[in-house]
């Protein structure tokens, strides 16, 4: 339970908008995957994180949550970290539209898509950009800045670190907030494609209904939407 002093910071740093630097350094521990155990590609870096900014990002998360909702900001294709939907929404409403496609006699392709390292190419101020575009106040925004911004992450592994290395673009690793904002930062795709679509975070599936109008309409989309090789395009 955490008493009443640290409240009190909490509301005072989202009123100023600011995170102490302390909470924005990150320990990264390797866990191995498979393979040879001497290639630093097979393993996976799990960052770990200030557990008392991760309570407030919990707060902080929630709120933002039940407003992105509440005015219907959210994309219906998305499915990936929204409260009331999962893998399995995801799941039924592709079967059902594509079940509904074949009955109806017409062919169906299927583009799936895994943006490599989405994640960790997020850039800072687009997601500030649309976090505005969507009515956040001022106060809030320069909050999200300063949580974004200055942050540093090392290695440790045993008794061995590594030296800090400045963070200058992605969700924070490790953190609360860091999937919600990602949903913000891919938002718009959807409705920038011709296609229908399902996500998953950015396991993406781009549905196309054939018939003879459109069969080059799942070229377009990735002409228009990847050509640039980011997903949400300039």
């Amino acid at each position: 339970m955490f008493d009443g002093t640290l409240k009190t910071h909490w509301n005072h740093f989202q009123k100023v908008g600011c995170v102490p630097r302390q909470w924005k350094d990150a320990n990264v521990s390797p866990i191995f995957k498979k393979g040879s155990r001497i290639a630093a590609a097979n393993y996976r870096p799990v960052s770990l994180t200030s557990i008392v900014c991760k309570v407030m990002e919990g707060l902080i998360r929630d709120g933002l949550m039940e407003y992105l909702l509440s005015e219907g900001l959210i994309a219906n294709e998305q499915h990936g970290f929204v409260k009331g939907k999962a893998c399995v929404t995801n799941l039924l409403e592709t079967l059902d539209l594509i079940t509904r496609a074949l009955c109806d006699g017409h062919a169906v392709d299927v583009l799936y898509l895994d943006f490599l390292k989405a994640f960790d190419m997020v850039l800072h101020r687009r997601l500030i950009h649309k976090l505005k575009g969507y009515g956040l106040r001022e106060n809030l925004l320069c909050w999200f800045r300063s949580f974004l911004n200055g942050r540093r992450q090392r290695v440790v592994l045993g008794d061995t670190v590594s030296e800090w290395k400045e963070v200058t673009s992605g969700v924070p690793q490790g953190s609360v907030l860091g999937p919600l904002l990602f949903v913000v930062y891919i938002n718009d795709m959807p409705e920038r494609i011709r296609n229908k679509s399902k996500l998953y975070a950015d396991d993406t599936k781009i549905i196309s209904i054939l018939n003879t109008s459109n069969l080059s309409s799942l070229q377009d989309d990735i002409d228009l939407r990847f050509q640039s090789g980011h997903p949400t395009g300039s």
